[in-house]
């Protein structure tokens, strides 16, 4: 039976794991989500403008663009998480994720006025790499401060926010602003992610998990201390500290990550967010709207369905999974998620070739929406969890990194089923992102991926 341990015993995990669901955690949480949103938001924004503006005007061909959504949703994310994933480990997750969302922020500004394609490939591939920092560092700070009972809560509450925030920010001013002003569209994008760096400054410390790791007690201390005198002060005298049996993971670098403790897990989802990066996110993100367009949706109708899909589907479905909480485990969900986008993605299809009304669509995207983001939004959470503190940054940014280059290989291979299938209804991209892209990853993380539900971060053990 866990005992009640002595101060002197209590760690500072054991001490987060008390901690009930206030105000406290959840300002963390949401702020951290909102960074996720604003940031994404100006995720593949050229695969948003090149259909209804620069295509039409003839600013560069289909073969440029899949050039920038090869750079700008691929290897410029590559690289930001891998470079940040160091500097988060390296020096904390709070300055790195306030550099990330600047970059970000910056580099999508120049959009908003130029055309050119060099210059558009240099200037966005600067905002992705800000974007693969964010991916990097702030679901693993949500998973660091988040207690191990309501992680799943939590994390796909708050996730909810954030496909509530994007949807909003990239549909609604779409409907209004696109294709004639789409220059203001892109600027309220940028300005998005810049207005939150001094939000990010002011409301989040360090990870205390983080600064413990690093020897930094004092700090740790005078973190957590703050948290706990929040939470009373919202909820009453917290519960005593609860020790189990609790075996600590070893001190690992980035080599580690591919060393016998490791590499089963790290393998498995390097497969599992390369084939859905290839698949049920980018290639989704980078054709769908191309493919609406090509079958006579406009753009009214095309942001209109994003907006109802962010929503109805994305928010309301994360929103729904979050009462799960940890009682399901993670994996599942994921599947779930997969099965359900693959049902909406064939439901588009029917849109397109059968049933053409903003009624079908707004039907099929918000179950792509639903399934997808739990699928996205899980993996963020069961690739941060795999992995101890002293790596925790490094193992999400290499494998979620990594998997970015799916988003790399994505252009070129549904672009060329695309193209190859036209004829047909495009009906190769739609195999491509349902059965390789969203199916098989997610079967494969069902049969040979490791148990989290409602695990200490410091005890998930190896694959199964």
């Amino acid at each position: 039976m866990p005992a009640v341990a002595p101060a002197a015993r209590v760690s500072i995990s054991q001490r987060l794991d008390r901690l009930p669901l206030t105000w406290t955690l959840w300002r963390l949480a949401l702020v951290t989500q909102a960074a996720w949103g604003l940031v994404v938001a100006t995720d593949a924004i050229a695969a948003r403008i090149y259909p209804f503006v620069w295509g039409p005007r003839h600013a560069f061909g289909t073969a440029a663009f899949s050039f920038l959504l090869l750079i700008s949703t691929g290897v410029a994310i590559v690289v930001g998480e891998y470079l940040f994933a160091l500097l988060a480990d390296r020096f904390g997750r709070r300055p790195t994720l306030l550099v990330a969302v600047a970059a970000c922020g910056l580099g999508t500004l120049p959009a908003a006025f130029v055309d050119d394609f060099w210059l558009l490939t240099l200037t966005l591939g600067l905002g992705a790499m800000g974007i693969g920092g964010v991916l990097a560092t702030n679901t693993v700070y949500l998973a660091e401060v988040a207690p191990s009972q309501a992680r799943g809560r939590i994390a796909q509450t708050s996730q909810a926010f954030a496909i509530f925030l994007l949807a909003v920010l990239t549909s609604l001013p779409g409907i209004f602003l696109m294709p004639e002003h789409y220059q203001i569209y892109v600027a309220l994008l940028a300005a998005g992610p810049l207005l939150l760096v001094p939000l990010i400054g002011l409301a989040l410390p360090e990870s205390p998990r983080w600064l413990e790791e690093h020897g930094q007690h004092q700090k740790a201390e005078e973190v957590v201390r703050r948290l706990e005198r929040d939470s009373e002060a919202r909820a009453g005298p917290l519960p005593a500290p609860i020790v189990g049996e609790v075996v600590r993971q070893p001190h690992a670098t980035v080599r580690d990550l591919f060393g016998r403790e490791y590499r089963g897990r790290t393998v498995l989802l390097l497969a599992c967010w390369l084939l859905g990066y290839s698949g049920l996110v980018y290639g989704v993100i980078g054709f769908l709207n191309l493919y609406l367009a090509r079958v006579g949706f406009s753009a009214h109708a095309v942001f209109v369905s994003g907006l109802v899909a962010g929503i109805v589907g994305g928010a309301a479905g994360l929103l729904a999974a979050g009462r799960l909480n940890e009682r399901v485990e993670r994996r599942t969900v994921i599947l779930a998620g997969a099965v359900l986008a693959s049902a909406g993605l064939a439901l588009v299809f029917t849109a397109g070739e059968v049933w053409h009304s903003l009624v079908a669509l707004l039907i099929a995207a918000s179950l792509v929406n639903a399934g997808g983001y739990l699928w996205l939004f899980n993996m963020y959470t069961y690739t941060a969890v795999a992995y101890p503190t002293g790596i925790r940054s490094v193992g999400t940014g290499w494998t979620d990194g990594f998997g970015h280059v799916g988003s790399m290989i994505s252009p070129l291979i549904i672009g060329a089923l695309f193209t190859a299938t036209a004829s047909a209804g495009y009906i190769g991209f739609f195999a491509y992102v349902i059965i390789p892209g969203a199916l098989l990853p997610a079967v494969l993380l069902a049969r040979f991926g490791m148990d989290q539900r409602g695990a200490s971060l410091e005890t998930v053990r190896g694959v199964a």
